[in-house]
């Protein structure tokens, strides 16, 4: 039996996310609401009070939101908040870049950029090109702020691995899915071997190696 169930699409950068968290740490989970379909269950709905994912469930305890999750996850598996800094101040940075990831590179690589090319925008369901030229200028800007705090101490914060380093490596793996868009990373030299890094772990490669592209049919 697994030890927590986690709620989500498996393409989603956050549900991977949690996913090598917990494999981080040592913990097994079962993948469960693997589908569109299934964001609209019932079952979805009596556990996600804002209709999104990821969601955990560990016994009778349910926990949505990303962050709260994975800081669940490193508190209760293992050596507890292996993945978070000791200092406060730290802490403080962690949640700063763990919410530029997620409302800022997220939006840009993942909502305004991929989704676009999903579920174009444009009149008659074409792609909206403009939307994606300003998603990639922005992106742009983005991985140059990334790249001078990689180039700087290796992380983004402090001198190991966080679980803001592991919400990055997911979110950017998106580019992967996008013609082109991987030539961003090569003005980011420190960027891109820290991201090349953390794909060699055993966590990415167990959780997020396989394809991520995904079946919008299910």
């Amino acid at each position: 039996m697994a030890d927590i169930v986690l709620y989500g699409l498996p393409h989603s950068n956050f549900v991977r996310a949690c996913a090598m968290t917990a494999l981080e740490k040592g913990a097994s989970y079962e993948a469960a609401l693997t589908g569109l379909r299934d964001m609209r269950s019932r079952e979805m709905q009596a556990i996600s009070p804002f209709g999104k994912v990821p969601v955990m469930r560990h016994g009778d305890l349910v926990l949505f939101e990303s962050l709260a999750i994975m800081r669940y996850i490193d508190l209760t598996f293992g050596e507890p908040e292996a993945l978070q800094p000791s200092d406060p101040l730290d802490r403080i940075r962690l949640d700063q870049w763990f919410n530029a990831v997620m409302g800022t590179v997220d939006r840009h690589i993942v909502r305004e950029w991929a989704l676009e090319q999903v579920f174009p925008s444009g009149p008659d369901r074409t792609v909206d090109e403009a939307r994606i030229a300003r998603a990639r200028k922005a992106a742009a800007r983005d991985i140059a702020v990334l790249e001078r705090q990689y180039a700087a101490q290796g992380h983004l914060v402090g001198d190991r691995l966080s679980l803001a380093d592991i919400v990055l490596v997911c979110t950017l793996d998106v580019l992967t899915l996008i013609d082109g868009a991987g030539t961003l990373l090569e003005p980011a030299p420190s960027l891109a071997r820290a991201m090349t890094a953390l794909r060699q772990r055993e966590s990415w490669q167990r959780a997020c190696a396989h394809s991520i592209v995904p079946d919008w049919s299910v």
